[in-house]
């Protein structure tokens, strides 16, 4: 018989949602029969009561659970009392008439816990992982290619860059992108850069690195360009400090011995990026670091206290370092 207890679980959102809008689509169900519940605001056995009854004048129903963080070592950001017992007793005996589909969008779920392994083993469990960038190259190609246009190697090159392996963002960020370029059949790095907005964590990287290069125009021109897209000042500085305390804890690591697997299992970070860590971190002197770092925390408590604008303390820190 098919198991009727799907799980889906991993980091990508957009691919956990549409794996669970396949399965409804799948058992045409009528939305009388569908019913969702975010685990971070309701109590599971309120869902298992709901999966225990027959559906409304259909053969099938549908219930979802949302945000199943006790199958992870997630925190919620609620803290709510779940009844896992009745949860259990449900995975081991389901309600035939019902489809029971969870979802955990975390990046990995806890093997160790008796609920976990047994969800797993009951159902057909499907891990949702962001794409891979030989993944999203060719996924990009096809859909422009769908659309009879065509795109430059250093275009998709760029649009993997700036969507970060973040499926909601590039679907996102494409459809834009397909709108702009509607009367348009070749679409080069150029039309990149002036549609596809880059991930603010890259921007402020950017502005990092050209601080310790000496290039306060560059500086200034990326955090301008950030302000005029409507990011706030205040996160700005806040992701600048954190990245200037990063790099002395990297540091502090890497006096400990740490090499470049070691610094990426310390974070919870892919090799790739441990490897900027380091290279940010060899790249400045620590007394540089600290003597911005300090900097960072008076500007902020001067824009906190009403003293300075935010936007322009912030272009009077990047001029002055």
């Amino acid at each position: 018989m098919e198991k009727t207890i799907y799980l889906f679980y991993g980091e990508d959102n957009f691919v956990i949602k549409t794996k669970t809008d396949q399965i409804i689509k799948k058992f045409d169900v009528d939305e009388f029969n569908i019913t969702h519940y975010d685990m971070e605001e309701q109590a599971v056995e309120e869902a298992i009561n709901d999966a225990s009854t027959i559906p409304f004048m259909s053969d099938l129903k549908i219930v979802v659970l949302k945000n199943a963080y006790f199958l992870s070592n997630e925190k919620p950001k609620k803290e709510i009392k779940h009844d896992i017992e009745a949860l259990r007793r449900y995975i081991e005996n389901p309600f035939e008439t019902t489809v029971l589909i969870i979802n955990a969008a975390y990046k990995k779920l806890d093997e160790r816990k008796a609920i976990t392994k047994l969800v797993m083993s009951r159902s057909n469990a499907i891990k949702c992982d962001p794409l891979s960038s030989d993944d999203l190259r060719g996924w990009i190609k096809r859909q422009v290619g769908k659309q009879n246009k065509r795109i430059d190697h250093d275009a998709v090159e760029e649009f993997v860059k700036r969507v970060e392996h973040n499926t909601t963002v590039a679907v996102n960020e494409l459809r834009k992108l397909m709108f702009y370029v509607e009367d348009i059949d070749h679409i080069t790095l150029a039309t990149i850069k002036e549609v596809i907005t880059k991930n603010i964590e890259d921007n402020v990287y950017e502005i990092s690195n050209a601080i310790f290069q000496n290039d306060r125009s560059k500086a200034l021109s990326v955090y301008n360009d950030l302000v005029s897209y409507g990011e706030d000042p205040i996160q700005v500085l806040g992701m600048l400090t954190s990245k200037y305390r990063e790099i002395i804890q990297v540091k502090q690591l890497k006096k400990a011995g740490y090499d470049k697997t070691e610094i990426a299992n310390y974070y919870n970070v892919s090799s790739g990026r441990a490897y900027y860590m380091l290279k940010n971190a060899n790249q400045v002197k620590e007394t540089v670091v600290i003597k911005h770092l300090k900097k960072l925390e008076t500007l902020d408590f001067q824009i906190k206290s009403g003293r300075i604008d935010k936007k322009t303390g912030l272009e009077l820190f990047l001029l002055s370092t």
